[in-house]
């Protein structure tokens, strides 16, 4: 990884692609469609990023190409993502390329945020290897329900 930058509306396209790759998927199922994008919980983090009050982002660029994001959003409770904690608590999401994993760039992303939003939360899969991040992270669980949790990082 060479630079974060901040995201801009310009970077909608690679941030629904980060979308999709920060689905969890379980060792040995199958990938899930691309349409996954279009329920509404999911759906609602990357359209028009950078339009909406509370959106702020970072790219992660190496060779001049993008390898990863992190992006925070504003969400209301009629509105919620599963990472919902209440209406004044942005949920995060971040997500890396699968070949720049494990290197770094996903923590670096998120410490980087942390200095614009210090106060977020996020919703992850237990059985997703990132998990352990978090709380080293500073993020704290809220609340669980089956293979979900969600985590919050308090300013």
């Amino acid at each position: 990884m060479d630079t974060i930058r901040s995201a801009s509306p310009h970077d909608e396209a690679f941030l629904f692609d980060m979308l999709y790759e920060a689905l969890f998927v379980p060792p040995g199922c199958e990938p899930f469609p691309r349409s996954v994008l279009d329920i509404p919980e999911v759906a609602h983090c990357a359209p028009g990023f950078g339009t909406r009050t509370g959106d702020e982002g970072f790219v992660a660029e190496a060779e001049g190409a993008p390898v990863g994001a992190a992006w925070v959003r504003l969400l209301r409770a009629e509105d919620r993502g599963y990472g919902y904690v209440d209406d004044d608590t942005p949920e995060l999401t971040v997500a890396v390329k699968r070949e720049w994993r494990g290197q770094g760039v996903g923590t670096a992303l998120c410490c980087r945020h942390f200095e614009v939003v210090p106060r977020m939360s996020l919703s992850s899969d237990v059985r997703n290897p990132v998990i352990g991040l978090y709380p080293r992270l500073g993020f704290e669980t809220v609340s669980r329900d089956d293979n979900s949790v969600t985590m919050l990082r308090r300013d």
